[in-house]
């Protein structure tokens, strides 16, 4: 059975350009169908009668509430949430969009989402991707504490474009001048040393944000067509960057698009997919 991705947008980032991301996951993976869609939540919402609108958005609201990470060392629980956190989430679903220093448990996101699907819709040969400007953080056992996350991969996998700016470490002297800059009670550096280190990391609205998703994206497709997403290969795409000088240079500047071994795989799973009757 042919495979399909269904990619929701992010309206809210302003410089991502779902289009550029789609056009470049055709030529990547030709054999795929991806098909664009607007903001995940509201489109599935504009499907359903009022009546339903109307308790999805609640439940949707109450989810989100309690996926909220108040405690960085404590994984979620399934506490009552908070009458303001609740109504919060309502006016971000319905109308503002904007999910401004909060971070959320990205498993419990990306259950939460699923429930927007049905079978024909989520599945093993049909991956919605979406990209959102909520942060995500997952938590780790091994030093037992939330980590920030470029993306959640599984179905349905989810991009955060807040993350791709956030969840990767800055260089040293961002943090320094950051500190500084608040001593003195500012809360934004200067425009000549925000440029300076702009080479060195992905900023707010950032122009080089759509083409840093373009491999976040691809990463997803890989997990969900041969159950890996990551290399070792800091010029592949692929690559798992834990800082911000890691990710620009792979996504941005690498010897190549896909290490040798990745490109191959997508080859021979084009070379199949013609070989089938």
């Amino acid at each position: 059975m042919p495979f399909r991705c269904d990619l929701y947008d992010d309206p809210f980032t302003p410089n991502l350009r779902l289009d550029d991301i789609v056009a470049y996951l055709r030529e990547k993976l030709p054999i795929v169908t991806f098909v664009p869609h607007g903001e995940v939540v509201r489109e599935k919402l504009a499907a359903f009668s009022e009546d339903e609108r109307e308790a999805t958005l609640q439940r949707l609201a109450t989810g989100f509430a309690k996926a909220r990470v108040h405690d960085p060392h404590q994984p979620v629980t399934d506490r009552e949430p908070l009458y303001g956190e609740i109504a919060y989430e309502r006016r971000r679903l319905t109308t503002r969009g904007e999910a401004t220093g909060v971070v959320y448990d990205g498993f419990s996101v990306q259950s939460l989402l699923a429930t927007l699907f049905d079978r024909t819709e989520l599945n093993r040969h049909r991956l919605p991707l979406i990209f959102t400007n909520q942060l995500l953080a997952t938590f780790d056992e091994s030093d037992r504490r939330y980590h920030l996350r470029t993306v959640i991969l599984g179905y349905p996998a989810i991009v955060s474009t807040t993350g791709l700016v956030e969840a990767p470490a800055k260089p040293r002297e961002f943090y320094l001048a950051r500190e500084q800059f608040r001593a003195m009670g500012l809360e934004a550096m200067s425009p000549a040393l925000a440029a300076e280190l702009s080479d060195r990391c992905l900023m707010p609205n950032d122009e080089r944000l759509t083409e840093v998703a373009k491999g976040y994206a691809l990463q997803a497709l890989f997990y969900a067509l041969f159950g890996e997403a990551f290399c070792d290969d800091k010029d592949c795409r692929l690559f798992n960057a834990h800082w911000q000088e890691e990710m620009l240079h792979a996504q941005l500047n690498g010897a190549y698009d896909l290490c040798p071994r990745h490109e191959a795989m997508l080859q021979n799973l084009d070379g199949k997919q013609q070989a089938r009757p």
